[in-house]
């Protein structure tokens, strides 16, 4: 349950893809009642995504955010220059960014999934094996969205050729090979020892010396989001895909609504914020 101290900053990280927006028609229309509420009592909104950053930032633009975010499932944090009212440590500093890298990059993940896709003969599809017209053909995406999701800097969605016994094979090089993998809800995914929690805690963290305390949710609905939602405070995941129970065993508390996507989105973020402010009052 939300907390009963009052002066508590309410942070929000949230998945973007099946959450905040409808995983077919990427619409975020049904959310604007609870963005608008947020906006209007300054509640940071961390975007936290499998999607590239070129791909967060449009979305940024139109949910007008300038918060901080969470790129290609915990490659990277992104920080606007100057957001935090204090220095602290970052690995570099791009068009305006700071930026804390904390995946391994691109080209050696491609090496080690083409390693593992010559080693076990699985036919293996990445990302950069595909032109922008058949990404856009498999996702949904509009070709100038597909464009930006090539845009990949810390992370390989990829696509499986087989059954689940070479799901399982090839999960099991990837660990091997020392990389990390996750289903993305169309993609699986290969990337470095880094996830959406790791990042998290980092920014927690910040937001800790920003507002000396500071009472964290996290909303997701894939199982790339279960270190997201182990590393804060009030847990909500969003079974519109019919997860077993036993999915959601690593997270405690979680509280789980059966129904996924911006409409259940919306209403969970408006009750969260609702409780704190009747808590408040009390």
């Amino acid at each position: 349950m939300p907390p009963t101290r009052t002066t508590r900053k309410l942070v929000i990280f949230t998945d973007l893809d099946g959450t905040l927006l409808d995983r077919n028609t990427y619409s975020f229309e049904p959310t604007l009642p609870a963005l608008h509420l947020i906006k209007q009592k300054g509640i940071p909104l961390i975007l936290s995504s499998s999607k590239t950053r070129a791909e967060i930032e449009v979305y940024r633009e139109k949910l007008d955010n300038d918060h901080p975010f969470i790129a290609e499932n915990g490659g990277a944090v992104f920080i606007s220059v100057g957001y935090f009212s204090f220095p602290h440590p970052y690995d570099r500093e791009l068009e305006g960014y700071v930026i804390l890298e904390l995946g391994a990059f691109r080209p050696q993940i491609i090496e080690v999934l083409k390693s593992i896709k010559k080693e076990t003969g699985i036919p293996i599809t990445g990302f950069s094996d595909l032109t922008e017209e058949e990404i856009r053909s498999l996702s949904g995406l509009s070709l100038t969205e597909a464009g930006l999701a090539k845009k990949r800097e810390y992370d390989e969605p990829f696509l499986i050729n087989g059954e689940e016994k070479e799901i399982e094979i090839v999960k099991g090089k990837i660990r091997e090979k020392g990389m990390n993998y996750t289903w993305g809800g169309k993609f699986h995914h290969i990337l470095g020892k880094n996830d959406k929690g790791k990042a998290i805690e980092i920014l927690k963290e910040l937001y800790e010396n920003q507002f000396s305390s500071i009472f964290s949710v996290g909303i997701g609905d894939s199982l790339n989001d279960l270190p997201m939602l182990s590393s804060v405070d009030y847990p909500i995941f969003l079974n519109g895909k019919d997860f077993l129970p036993q999915t959601l065993l690593p997270v405690q508390n979680v509280r789980v609504i059966n129904e996924g996507g911006p409409r259940a989105w919306n209403e969970a973020i408006l009750n969260v914020v609702r409780e704190l402010e009747i808590r408040t009052r009390g």
